[in-house]
């Protein structure tokens, strides 16, 4: 296994953990939480604290193997052609995931935006109030922190995009 796989690796189980760790917890807010307050000032501190700590972690432990590895034999981790193809397609990959996340970020800014009008026309005050900021997220309305938990929720997925791209592609042997 090359250096380039072994740091896509640690990449992909640190935005997985990371990812799955903020969203479980955001997501199931109440949906009149306040973004601005303390208790997300606290979630996003953990957050921080928590990718820092895996990071170093994650790369303290690869040098490890890395010098294990120089000391048992030649030293295979330098970048060669095969890795800058492999590093574009994994960078292709992320980079549509990215873009249709914001697209459908925007269609479902579009759509909340136009759903009040339409239903005031049809049934007057027969909305629901959702629960979770899941579900305001999905129904509506919407502020300016909730589009940006919509595009951070993007960017996680072109993260894993971009990391599991690479670590197949260096299976598959591209």
């Amino acid at each position: 296994m090359s250096q380039q796989e072994r740091v896509s690796w640690l990449s992909l189980l640190t935005t997985l953990v990371i990812g799955y760790w903020y969203f479980q917890a955001v997501f199931a807010l109440p949906a009149d939480a306040d973004l601005h307050g303390p208790a997300m000032a606290r979630l996003v501190t953990k957050l921080i604290v928590m990718a820092i700590a895996i990071g170093i972690a994650g790369e303290l432990l690869l040098r490890m193997v890395q010098y294990r590895s120089q000391a048992a034999g030649p030293d295979a981790t330098s970048a060669d052609e095969r890795d800058a193809l492999i590093h574009l397609k994994a960078t292709r990959n992320a980079h549509v995931v990215l873009g249709l996340g914001v697209i459908l970020v925007l269609c479902q800014v579009v759509m909340l935006e136009m759903t009040p009008r339409l239903a005031g026309r049809l049934a007057a005050g027969s909305a629901q109030v959702p629960d979770t900021l899941l579900q305001r997220l999905l129904t509506g309305p919407l502020s300016a922190l909730h589009v940006a938990q919509l595009l951070l929720l993007a960017l996680t997925l072109a993260s894993i995009t971009l990391n599991g791209s690479r670590v197949l592609y260096n299976r598959r042997g591209y």
